[in-house]
């Protein structure tokens, strides 16, 4: 779905997991978003920093699933208690909607419940980058990419080292968060799926337990292949590329 910036319309910012972007950036963030043509509503839930409010931002959700005059969902929320919505999200009600979410880091728990349970298209995407990103670039990526269908903002090269190409759905996302949805209905199917995997912090140990567990995960050697993103902590502390770690621990061939 691309949409024109004449069409001048809804998009909004939620915050399903801890706020992460200070108030000033949030409107820094709408005034971007306006600049392109967008019409920019901000949740009433926000800024809300507590852990007993997961009904009211599911509702918030909820709400604009069904408004259909909002074209897509941008969370630019982040840190750790996004799963707390899960249970109260709306699944057969977004089922039937065509807008998407945009999210990343904690709001890969979301990311993944709307695949499983509602069959929704989702972008793995910080909308705030817009704002870090100080060259204008990312701007241009997205306008490309949001108004134009292209696939600008998500081109990337990559090292194969097995293999030279793979194919299919992507899931997946920051894997401790994804790693939350272990042994419950909100874990997407992995057969003939590329699973996506990064992570902003955890150090060797850290790592390679949840590299254990993903590997314990059922119908794991049925996925497609594996996409390994950057894993923050990690390459800034290691020296040896935590790509060929992976290779050589896992004998599942992708």
């Amino acid at each position: 779905m691309s949409i024109k910036p004449e069409d001048k319309r809804k998009v909004v910012l939620v915050g399903n997991s801890d706020p992460r972007t200070s108030l000033q950036e949030v409107y820094d963030i709408k005034e971007i978003l306006e600049k392109l043509g967008l019409d920019v509503i901000l949740s009433p839930s926000l800024q809300e920093n507590t852990l007993f409010n997961a009904g009211e931002k599911a509702e918030i959700m909820n709400q604009y699933y069904a408004d259909n005059s909002i074209e897509a969902i941008f969370d630019i929320s982040g840190g750790d208690i996004a799963n707390g919505v899960l249970d109260k999200l709306d699944y057969s009600l977004i089922r039937k909607q065509k807008k998407k979410f945009y999210g990343y880091s904690d709001l890969t728990t979301v990311l993944n419940s709307l695949i499983s349970q509602s069959e929704q298209k989702i972008e793995l995407f910080q909308v705030a980058t817009l704002l870090w990103d100080v060259s204008g670039k990312q701007i241009d990526k997205f306008k490309s990419s949001f108004f134009d269908g292209s696939k600008d903002l998500y081109q990337t090269s990559w090292e194969f080292f097995q293999g030279s190409e793979i194919k299919g759905e992507v899931i997946g996302g920051n894997i401790r968060c994804f790693l939350k949805l272990a042994g419950t209905k909100y874990m997407p199917d992995l057969t003939n799926k590329i699973l996506f995997l990064e992570s902003q912090g955890g150090g060797k140990e850290s790592l390679y337990s949840m590299f254990y567990q993903i590997k314990g995960l059922e119908d794991f050697d049925k996925v497609a292949g594996i996409l390994l993103g950057t894993f923050t902590f990690y390459q800034k502390n290691y020296e040896q590329p935590i790509m060929l770690c992976q290779v050589k621990y896992y004998d599942t061939a992708y």
